[in-house]
């Protein structure tokens, strides 16, 4: 498809709307552009170019995996694990950072002077500055620079005419704590022998570290520290990066020693106090086994236990005898009356009592037999008789000593056994103060063992160690500086110019309380816009399209009209209205050009001047003092003798003289018939009517009008008025409304064509390029294009040649 016959958008998108707010401005936007690369570049002239120095290491945090060897544990038992976070803000407390400042003397800042510009200089200066007490105030107080210069012949620094000895405290000129120039071994050879140097209060420069200073974990698993530090001087970032680490060691192992110090200390007095906690307890164990007679007391226990145990037994058996005698003692006697079976004589160890017993036995067995046979005289009889009751006295004599025998030693055995028994119960009393005072010598014990541990423990700990911590990475300088960065430099140089410019346009137009954009009237009003008219600056007696050559708004004015129908062929409108709201919305000018675009079409036109308060349109045609509808209301005036003819077909109806009673007039039946009149001579006429917001003089007016113009003039109608602009019309009644968008000024800084961010024409960059004739069609203009147009032709290599 041609482009030509490519259809042309109607919907604004987001780029084209911007691009029609700003890029009538681009002229402001190029400066500030270049004001921007501008003013980057003295940014970076005159800003110190800073070195990033980084290091790294290794913290032995036990959350996070890292742990030593047990062997090392078990040399350094007073090194405790860390936290990593934990470890971050001590690098980064005072007290390491001091150290840094005093370690490597940061609180005297040596210059170079130069014909231009002063230079700080570090590993290039020949000579370091220490202070004696630099925590001495005096020395900082009011300090100013002090020049010095260096001979390097003989090794001297030379003040104030005065030579000063290298390695040697001198006092200070300027008071304070005395100081010592030291020379610096890596020092390059140079020419340079003048400097002066300044001293700086060393809480001031640790709070300068601080803030170039970053430490922090590599991510939130790792044990990694990172350590970055920014200075212009590269050695002197790498210096302190690795003074950091040195200073962040030197304290951890002087806490540790200063820990093992304290413990030792500590162990060795607490060990004094146990020792003799210890005598006294073996002093009363010994005491108590010497009264108690406790040597051993579960065998001594086991022991009393058994012989308690024996001496029942014996017990036991003595009643067992003393039963078995007492049955034989029953058996004897109770033989005088009768016999029976002689009682065993088991557990008697007697045997003479076994014997007489055997004999007694036989001798009755024998008795009984004799007796059945032989006379109770028999001498055999009477021989056995007596012989039995002879035997019975030895036998019961024998038993009454077994028997007394036997209870002494059953009375023996119960007194010993009793002691036994008296012995075990005592016995758990013992045993529970025995072990009581066994219980605290083993406390006492064990405590001075672990004292004695302890000891040798924290003597280990002095052993020389890496510390807590392992560098994985020296520090190192970048090659280049890291800040400031140019390409961001001139990105923030483009963007604050850039955003300065965007908001010296939008806010210019946001806080401006008149109508500037067609956009916003349509959104404040439901009236249809017939079209904008472009702002003329010309006299007053050269503002008809006449007489100037900027055929372009006569173009603007057809447009209006073609759009009221004037032109139509069947039912051409015929009576036009002009007003508007408020004075000085140019309703006079839009009327008197309307009606000359009219008039040289060919039509017959009126054009009345019905403002009676204020001349309108008279004014234009210089005929302000010429009598005219007031006169012809108020007097036998006819309407031929206050017409007068202008270009073409056009005929003018003066206002004539000023009237404060307009009102009134327009209610004389003159004006109708005036109108009516007027319809039948000609083809067209325009009304030039007072503002509608003032009097009342359009309401009246409106009656006679087919269709009615409400003017709205850019920058000068103020937006509270287009708000109500419905309202009011239609309060007033008007009836065919529409509105038309006034005096429309070019946006932007070169302003070579007409309209507010509303271009004519739809091929315009093509015509641009190719040279052509362009052809405007108004019905077919979009705002944003004629915009992007004035932008385009602004191009010199888009000109036509």
């Amino acid at each position: 498809m041609s482009r030509e016959n490519t259809p042309i958008e109607t919907r604004e998108n987001l780029f084209t709307l911007l691009a029609a707010k700003f890029i009538p401005f681009w002229p402001l936007f190029v400066a500030l552009f270049f004001l921007g690369l501008i003013g980057a570049k003295l940014y970076l002239s005159f800003t110190t170019p800073l070195y990033q120095s980084d290091a790294a290491m290794i913290v032995n945090d036990e959350k996070k995996g890292v742990d030593e060897s047990q062997l090392m544990e078990s040399i350094n038992v007073f090194e405790s694990k860390k936290i990593v976070e934990n470890e971050i803000e001590v690098l980064m407390s005072k007290s390491i950072i001091s150290d840094i400042v005093s370690e490597l003397g940061l609180y005297a800042q040596i210059y170079e002077s130069n014909f231009f510009s002063d230079r700080m200089v570090y590993s290039e200066a020949p000579v370091k500055i220490l202070l004696q007490n630099p925590e001495n105030e005096n020395t900082y107080k009011d300090a100013e620079p002090v020049d010095f210069t260096y001979d390097s012949e003989k090794n001297e620094i030379i003040i104030d005419d005065e030579n000063y000895a290298l390695d040697t405290w001198i006092d200070n000129p300027a008071g304070g704590s005395n100081i010592k120039f030291v020379k610096n071994e890596e020092a390059p050879v140079s020419d340079q022998s003048d400097f002066y140097y300044l001293f700086k209060n060393p809480s001031a420069a640790a709070q300068q570290i601080l803030g170039n200073l970053y430490v922090g974990a590599a991510n939130k698993s790792s044990t990694v520290v990172k350590i970055s530090y920014l200075d212009a001087n590269p050695d002197r970032g790498n210096d302190i990066v690795n003074q950091l680490i040195k200073s962040y060691k030197k304290a951890a192992i002087a806490d540790q020693n200063s820990l093992a110090s304290n413990t030792l200390e500590f162990v060795e007095t607490r060990m004094e106090q146990v020792g003799e906690q210890l005598q006294d307890v073996e002093k009363e164990l010994q005491k108590y086994r010497s009264s108690e007679g406790v040597i051993d007391l579960s065998e001594q226990g086991s022991l009393y236990l058994q012989n308690v145990g024996d001496y029942d037994r014996r017990i036991a058996d003595i009643n067992l005898q003393l039963s078995v005698l007492d049955k034989v003692e029953s058996y004897v006697v109770s033989k005088n009356k009768n016999t029976g079976i002689v009682p065993s004589t088991l557990g008697i160890s007697d045997p003479i009592l076994t014997q007489l017993l055997q004999r007694l036995y036989d001798a009755e067995i024998e008795y009984e037999q004799l007796r059945k046979t032989t006379a109770e005289n028999n001498p055999i009889l009477v021989a056995i008789r007596n012989r039995i009751e002879k035997i019975r006295p030895g036998i019961l004599e024998n038993v009454r000593n077994q028997k007394s025998s036997l209870r002494a030693s059953r009375g023996n055995l119960t007194d010993s056994s009793g002691k036994y028994n008296n012995a075990l119960d005592s016995l758990p009393e013992q045993e529970r103060k025995y072990v009581e005072i066994n219980r605290r010598k083993k406390s006492v014990s064990d405590l001075y063992d672990y004292l004695v541990q302890k000891r040798e423990e924290t003597a280990l700990s002095y052993a020389p160690t890496a510390g807590n911590v392992r560098v994985i990475q020296e520090a190192e300088a970048t090659p280049n500086p890291v800040k400031p960065k140019k390409l961001f430099a001139y990105a923030i140089g483009l963007f604050l110019t850039l955003g300065a410019g965007v908001a010296w346009v939008g806010g210019k137009e946001l806080f401006n309380s008149k109508v500037l954009f067609r956009s916003e009237l349509e959104s404040r009003t439901n009236l249809p816009v017939l079209g904008e008219l472009a702002f003329v600056d010309k006299p007053q007696d050269e503002l008809l399209i006449t007489r100037h050559k900027d055929v372009f708004i006569a173009d603007q004015f057809r447009q209006v009209l073609s759009y009221l129908g004037v032109y139509d062929y069947k039912d051409p409108v015929q009576t036009i209205m002009v007003t508007s709201s408020i004075p000085g919305e140019g309703k006079s000018y839009v009327s008197a050009n309307l009606a000359l675009s009219i008039a040289l079409t060919g039509k017959k036109t009126a054009l009345v001047d019905m403002d009676l308060r204020k001349e309108g349109v008279s004014g234009i045609f210089n005929l302000e003092n010429k009598p005219g509808i007031s006169n012809m209301l108020t007097s036998e005036l006819s309407p031929e003798s206050i017409k007068h003819k202008e270009e073409g077909d056009l005929y003018i109806f003066p206002s004539g003289k000023k009237s404060l009673n307009s009102s009134e007039l327009l209610t004389n039946k003159k004006l109708v018939q005036f109108f009516t009149d007027l319809k039948q001579e000609f083809d067209a006429i325009i009304i030039d009517s007072p503002p509608s917001g003032m009097v009342s003089d359009a309401t009246l007016l409106a009656g006679f009008s087919d269709k009615i113009i409400m003017t709205v003039r850019h920058d000068h109608t103020p937006k509270f008025v287009a708000n109500h602009l419905d309202e009011n019309v239609n309060k007033k009644r008007f009836k065919n409304c529409s509105v038309v968008f006034n005096g429309v000024r070019a946006r932007g800084i070169i302003k070579e064509n007409y309209g507010y961010g509303y271009g004519y024409g739809y091929d315009f960059l093509e015509e641009s390029i190719n040279g052509n004739q362009k052809i405007i069609n108004l019905s077919k203009l979009t705002s944003i294009q004629a915009a992007f147009k004035n932008f385009i032709q602004s191009i010199p290599f888009l000109k036509k040649k």
